[in-house]
């Protein structure tokens, strides 16, 4: 692409974005107290109707601020698990909560990290305008939001990425991304985070600076974060196994709920 082709889409894509009213993304939330941040009873889900389940009555509950491991081979549902509680798969039979009510699309509460992020090779979006769609869950899509600059900053200095605010995300690494919508998801406000398989495309340097963001004492995420590698879960204070269509409980959390005693 040519660099007078690339301008111009970004030209249009700003017109475009300045012409449109600011549009709810969802519904506002309310914070009711409540100690659990995951609630799931008897859930089962099929892909299709009628095809065979992925897997079937499954039953745990996630205290708030517990980080939660979810383990099991490829293929055995954490994928689909995680999609669930994210409300991208609405068929389902159970009951689920988070917080204390059923999974939606664009709950601000929220944030569901896909492990391969499909971006539109076509349309032009620097890392820190991806960071700022965070502030879309609070105020609209089409709304510039200038009161959460801070925000966006404090959060891109703290994945690490204040260096790369100006680059296309297509141009970054798979660990740069990840980082980049992790900081979307700090700057979100999300209180549970949804994370598939995050450490897949990591580089040494990226797993570290996400592990601190993950599990530092002053970050208070809930997380749930799928993985095929059971020596990542050693860190975890909950440790859930997917397997053969079941559910099990491999390690709770000793002495306080919410963590590693």
């Amino acid at each position: 692409m040519s660099p007078h082709t690339s301008n111009l889409r970004r030209l249009l894509s700003e017109a475009f974005t300045n012409l449109l009213p600011a549009m709810p993304y969802a519904a506002p939330e309310s914070k009711e107290a409540c100690d659990l941040a995951v609630e799931v009873k008897n859930l089962s889900v099929s892909i299709r109707p009628k095809s065979v389940a992925v897997f079937s009555n499954i039953n745990f509950e996630i205290p708030i601020h517990c980080r939660t491991a979810l383990i099991g081979p490829n293929g055995s549902g954490k994928s689909t698990l995680l999609k669930t509680l994210a409300g991208l798969i609405p068929n389902y039979s159970g009951e689920v909560k988070l917080f204390g009510s059923k999974p939606r699309l664009g709950r601000s509460r929220i944030a569901y990290l896909a492990q391969n992020p499909q971006l539109n090779s076509d349309f032009p979006l620097q890392l820190k305008r991806l960071v700022q769609m965070g502030t879309y869950a609070h105020h609209g899509w089409f709304e510039e939001c200038h009161h959460a600059d801070e925000k966006v900053a404090s959060a891109l200095k703290l994945l690490e990425l204040e260096d790369l605010v100006d680059r296309s995300v297509h141009n970054l690494s798979g660990g740069q991304l990840q980082r980049g919508l992790l900081a979307r998801a700090a700057v979100q406000g999300a209180e549970i985070l949804l994370l598939d398989e995050p450490f897949a495309a990591l580089d040494t340097k990226s797993r570290e600076i996400v592990e601190d963001f993950l599990f530092h004492k002053n970050n208070s995420f809930t997380v749930i974060m799928a993985t095929h590698d059971t020596a990542d879960s050693r860190q975890f204070d909950r440790v859930l196994e997917i397997r053969d269509g079941s559910l099990k409980t491999i390690h709770a959390c000793a002495g306080h709920k919410n963590h590693h005693a």
